[in-house]
């Protein structure tokens, strides 16, 4: 007897929530770290800033918890007729944010600590130190940071060019795969 496997044609609740919850964190991250400049906020600044780390180490737990859930979830498959060169822009892009995602924050709190500085997790605990000050460190891993930050909103405004190339040239269910039942068309 030959069993065909069916694909589903949308993600579980679970990998939805966390995408959209994820999106929400990442530009809650930026724009904490865009605001946090005392001409705008005054003597706000360090709160603003403890906020942004908290909120970026948030980001790296749930992606970790979203590529466990990932490996029981069942994944809808791109569309057949896409061409091969694009399915594999469309893995490794896959793949390039959730590394960048895990990345990103531990090289912001290695930059935290080698600046002498630590993590107060949403005002809660005060994390330990996975290094100790030192200053070439911190400029190498400040820059790094940056660059990372940078090469993240990159390849968001590529995933949501794609996402809307789906659904507005192609016209195929991708972008409805990763969308609320009732936000669908």
């Amino acid at each position: 007897m030959d069993v065909q496997v069916v694909s589903p044609t949308s993600y579980d609740r679970v990998m939805r929530t966390v995408h959209w919850t994820t999106l929400v964190l990442v530009a809650a991250v930026f724009g904490t770290i865009w605001i946090a400049d005392p001409a705008l906020v005054g003597s706000y600044v360090r709160p603003i800033v403890q906020l942004h780390r908290s909120i970026g180490l948030t980001v790296a737990a749930l992606t970790v918890f979203r590529l466990v859930w990932r490996l029981r979830a069942r994944i809808p498959a791109l569309p057949g007729d896409l061409p091969k060169f694009q399915k594999l822009a469309a893995r490794a892009t896959e793949a390039l944010f959730y590394v960048l995602l895990v990345v990103q924050p531990l090289v912001g709190l290695t930059y935290t600590n080698a600046s002498g500085q630590r993590v107060d997790f949403y005002f809660l605990a005060r994390l330990p130190a996975l290094v100790d000050r030192n200053k070439p460190l911190a400029a190498l891993v400040g820059d790094a940071h940056s660059l990372v930050g940078y090469t993240l909103l990159a390849v968001i405004g590529l995933h949501a060019a794609a996402a809307l190339f789906h659904h507005y040239v192609r016209r195929d269910e991708v972008l409805n795969a990763m969308l609320p039942v009732r936000l669908r068309r």
